[in-house]
């Protein structure tokens, strides 16, 4: 079979002066079928020719040239070239190389199409640069300023795809850019190009609200043929990708509704050209879930209770998890249905995506539980603004105590409501200046009780009391079942001083010393004075536990009765005073 034999490549061809130009090739490799015979090249001072025979050269090493033949032409004005070679080959067909002319730098290469691929990697084509002698291509992406940065080069002139996985297609419109250089040693880029498509960036907003997701996108200019139309597709679940629309080449937006929520939708636009459908420009490819809003279907206190500082409420609710929630609003009030806001209990969550936090819980400092009862209700606002409910109404335990008898403190409480609840028991804590300690507990329709505090004669006479219920509580439709515990505010009562205070005493008898015996009491200011029949002062104490032992200025006092007035101040306050005559006793 006859042999094809490849011309060498000519590689470059420089203009060195006004009367020759320099021309490179690659050495002609050995053939098998014969001997090496000459060098071939022909000129012309036209593309397309005609060519004619510049120069034989019969050295197979020889690999440059210079040709002064005539040289008349200089730039912007250009000599072409291509080069042959021959063997003693019988019946071989010979090929010429690209034809190569002596422009200092190559021409620019034309864009053809910037796409992102479903990887998010982003495929950039270009044409071929008409200069034949183009061996590499130069990549740039154009910053938002106009400026260039290199990112790869690409070696042959055929080669015109690249795909770059280094960019992020989420966070802006790309534009590539490309410039070709030739293999002369010496001669510079073509220019890069200024103009060019950039990658479609496609967004999507929120209109929770009104069940739509409005896309949008940017602009694909320079395609081949023409802008024709954008393409909308659509993949619901992770199920194939479904067409949408076709939009027009100025509509850069469009209202997405065929979507339920909680649907995981992959959205993205094509660019189509005008003049071949074929010819396709991709967005990337958004993922993301859709949101619609939906109202809360339920949302109950789940509890109440008086924290241990006696001056506030904690409350706790539970809310549907599914609904997107704007806000909480809660309301309290002494005497129902007239509630009020609590101020700055407006507990703004800003939470448009669910699910929203099952529980949520506020503590209403406003309030003086100490003194009175309070109920509650929540209320939550979705977030479009549109629907808001309000949670059942519940009830804190509000206790109260008195002083009913000697030795009896009568303690009163309300029932503790709410919704869902039912209480299997109160238990009463009593604190005699100690800490709270558990007392006794009552069956849950038991709202009053006696409290006896003879035991305790010992000690200052102020009892403080709290109720802790233990309830159950189902809310079925919330999912929510547990048993918890609810205090009532911190109730105390002073017990009034009880005061013993002896007639007579006698001389070095069994009771010898004359002073007052005070139960529930820790007297302040105390002070007692004896007088003697003249008004003159015998004696004076400021300690209870010091009496008088009947003589004045160490000796004894005549026998016969005594005045005596003793003054302190109780522990809620109040001043007690006691007066009488004493009477003093010598055997």
């Amino acid at each position: 079979m006859a042999q094809v034999i490849t011309a060498p490549p000519l590689e470059c061809v420089v203009f060195s002066s006004s009367s020759n130009i320099t021309l490179t090739w690659g050495m002609a490799a050995n053939n098998p079928c014969g001997t090496f015979v000459c060098y071939q090249i022909y000129r012309s001072t036209s593309h397309s020719g005609p060519y004619t025979l510049d120069t034989t050269i019969r050295s197979q090493t020889a690999t440059s040239w210079v040709d002064d033949n005539n040289i008349t032409l200089s730039p912007p004005h250009f000599y072409y070239y291509y080069i042959t070679d021959s063997f003693n080959c019988s019946g071989a067909t010979y090929q010429t190389s690209y034809t190569v002319d002596d422009e200092p730098n190559p021409q620019i290469p034309a864009i053809s199409l910037v796409t992102v691929n479903p990887d998010s990697t982003i495929t950039f084509t270009w044409h071929p640069s008409p200069s034949p002698q183009t061996t590499y291509y130069v990549l740039y992406i154009v910053e938002p300023n106009g400026n260039p940065t290199p990112i790869a080069t690409v070696i042959g002139r055929m080669d015109t795809t690249y795909i770059d996985s280094s960019r992020n297609p989420y966070a802006s419109s790309l534009r590539y850019s490309v410039a070709a250089g030739d293999s002369c040693s010496g001669n510079g880029l073509s220019s890069f190009n200024t103009y060019g498509p950039q990658t479609i960036l496609l967004s999507y907003g929120s209109l929770h609200c009104s069940n739509s997701i409005p896309l949008a996108w940017t602009k694909y200019n320079y395609m081949p043929g023409g802008l024709g139309s954008y393409e909308v597709y659509v993949s619901r679940n992770d199920s194939a990708y479904q067409f949408v629309t076709t939009l027009d080449s100025a509509t850069q937006t469009y209202s997405f509704l065929n979507f339920d929520n909680g649907d995981s939708l992959q959205i993205y636009v094509l660019a189509v050209s005008a003049t071949d459908t074929n010819i396709k420009a991709s967005s990337q490819y958004l993922r993301f879930t859709a949101i619609v809003t939906k109202p809360p279907a339920f949302i109950y206190i789940t509890n109440l209770t008086v924290d241990t500082s006696n001056n506030q409420v904690d409350l706790t609710w539970v809310v549907d998890n599914l609904a997107k929630v704007l806000l909480y609003q809660v309301y309290n009030s002494e005497d129902t249905p007239n509630y009020i806001t609590v101020p700055d209990a407006n507990n703004g969550v800003e939470q448009v995506a669910v699910p929203v936090a099952r529980f949520a819980s506020y503590i209403d400092s406003t309030v003086q539980p100490q003194y009175y009862e309070y109920f509650y209700h929540v209320q939550v606002d979705d977030s479009c603004q549109s629907n808001n409910i309000v949670s059942p109404p519940g009830d804190i335990i509000s206790l109260q105590g008195t002083l009913s008898d000697y030795y009896q403190i009568t303690l009163n409480w309300n029932q503790f409501a709410l919704y869902g609840a039912t209480v299997l028991r109160y238990d009463l804590y009593r604190d005699v200046g100690t800490g709270m300690v558990f007392d006794k507990s009552f069956n849950p329709n038991t709202v009053a009780c006696i409290d006896s505090v003879f035991q305790f004669v010992g000690l200052p006479g102020q009892f403080c009391y709290v109720i802790k219920a233990t309830y159950v509580i189902s809310l079925p439709l919330a999912n929510f079942y547990d048993t918890l515990t609810s205090f009532s505010n911190i109730a105390c009562v002073d017990h009034r001083p009880i005061i013993y205070i002896p007639n007579a005493f006698v001389w070095n008898g069994v009771n010898n010393v004359f002073k007052p015996r005070i139960i529930f009491g820790d007297p302040a200011g105390y002070d007692m004075t004896i007088w003697d029949r003249y008004g003159g002062k015998i004696f004076e104490s400021h300690d209870v536990n010091v009496g008088w032992d009947g003589t004045d200025g160490g000796h004894p006092v005549d026998q016969g009765g005594y005045a005596y007035i003793i003054q302190f101040t109780a522990l809620d306050g109040t001043p007690v005073s006691r007066d009488g005559i004493v009477l003093f006793i010598k055997k």
